[in-house]
């Protein structure tokens, strides 16, 4: 029964080496396929890294350094599987963080795609100032695949060292479209006759 469960643990071991590994390498595969990059800032909760995907890593180390300071070299292998499993996690959750602006939309986050918006998406935005950075909310229209429209929002917050250059960005490619708008002039007199 012992050899059984050892087995089994072994398995899920190396089943989530490979999946940890796979996110990771999906992540780094979506992070090269940006093109025309502008901007791009952490989102992270410890100053911009992923909270969990940190503190597994450090944990993992910390026991790692013990199991070597003690000599258990029977365990050296799974504790080797531990820490890649944990810096696959931080590097996918590092990258799913990050929030890239580019010449073509709005990405929060890397690995999924309801966070990608693009500029001609957009349909309106509002910008709440903060001692900190600037939080926008763009509304955006929902496009799917059975043609009908919905609408979203996605917030997205800016430090504030990375604001001036945000708000330029949304002004080239939003404002001057908005500001062409005109609000139609609406007769109501003319309408009720009707």
């Amino acid at each position: 029964m012992k050899e059984i469960l050892l087995i089994f643990f072994q398995g899920v071991i190396v089943l989530f080496t490979i999946a940890s590994t796979l996110l990771a390498g999906y992540s780094l595969q979506n992070k090269f396929r940006l093109r025309n990059v502008r901007l791009n800032w952490r989102g992270g909760k410890m100053k911009g890294y992923p909270l969990f995907a940190t503190v597994f890593l450090g944990l993992i180390s910390t026991l790692g350094i013990v199991v070597y300071l003690i000599g258990d070299t029977v365990n050296y292998g799974i504790f080797a599987a531990y820490f890649w499993i944990g810096g696959m996690w931080f590097i996918s959750s590092y990258l799913a963080s990050k929030h890239y602006i580019t010449d073509h939309g709005i990405v929060k986050n890397l690995n999924e795609p309801s966070q990608t918006i693009p500029w001609f998406q957009v349909m309106d935005f509002v910008e709440k100032e903060y001692l900190n950075g600037s939080e926008y909310i763009f509304t955006y229209s929902e496009m799917n695949k059975s043609l009908t429209q919905g609408y979203k929002q996605v917030k997205l917050f800016v430090p504030v060292q990375k604001r001036k250059a945000f708000q330029k960005i949304v002004s080239l490619k939003l404002k001057s479209r908005f500001e062409g708008e005109e609000v139609p002039e609406i007769d109501l007199r003319r309408i009720q006759e009707d």
